[in-house]
């Protein structure tokens, strides 16, 4: 099967960029198109009533910074791996569900290539993880990045 479309979300962490890399020569591969995206956990910033209150500017902050981030991975696989099939977003709500289920079908997704978790066993038992989600609910393969392009554990 040759992939054509191929979702991946980052959050800011090693694995996420490992990803980002292993999905660029997977895209190159395949003549595909990358999809980055990043979701803002807006239930992070509610309340203990379950309102935004005054952390809007928090969001807003967020919101700023994390836009930033994604520009700046493609611009850097523009500049490093001579490859300008990318488009960026930043997205808000309940990550796994937009990654596993929404954008697969808003963007056409065939395969989703993500970090593997960073929490540990007591984190995932507690809070689970998006990554577990994903892998359970997504409408396309997932790919869970553990390692660098020589296959080595970071």
């Amino acid at each position: 099967m040759q992939y054509k479309k191929i979702l991946v979300p980052v959050d800011g962490s090693k694995n996420g960029e490992l990803a980002v890399t292993k999905a660029v020569f997977t895209a190159k591969r395949n003549h595909a198109h990358l999809d980055i995206v990043s979701i803002i956990q807006t239930s992070r910033f509610l309340d203990v009533y379950g309102h935004m209150g005054s952390n809007t500017d928090y969001l807003d902050i967020t919101y700023r910074r994390t836009q930033e981030y994604v520009e700046m991975l493609r611009d850097a696989i523009k500049e490093k791996y001579d490859f300008d099939d990318v488009s960026i977003s930043v997205e808000s709500g309940n990550a796994g569900k937009i990654i596993a289920e929404l954008m697969p079908q808003q963007f056409g997704s065939d395969l989703i290539m993500m970090g593997a978790t960073g929490m540990s066993a007591l984190q995932r038992t507690m809070i689970g993880s998006v990554a577990d989600y994903v892998v359970r609910v997504a409408t396309c393969d997932v790919l869970l990045v553990r390692t660098d392009l020589n296959n080595k554990r970071q």
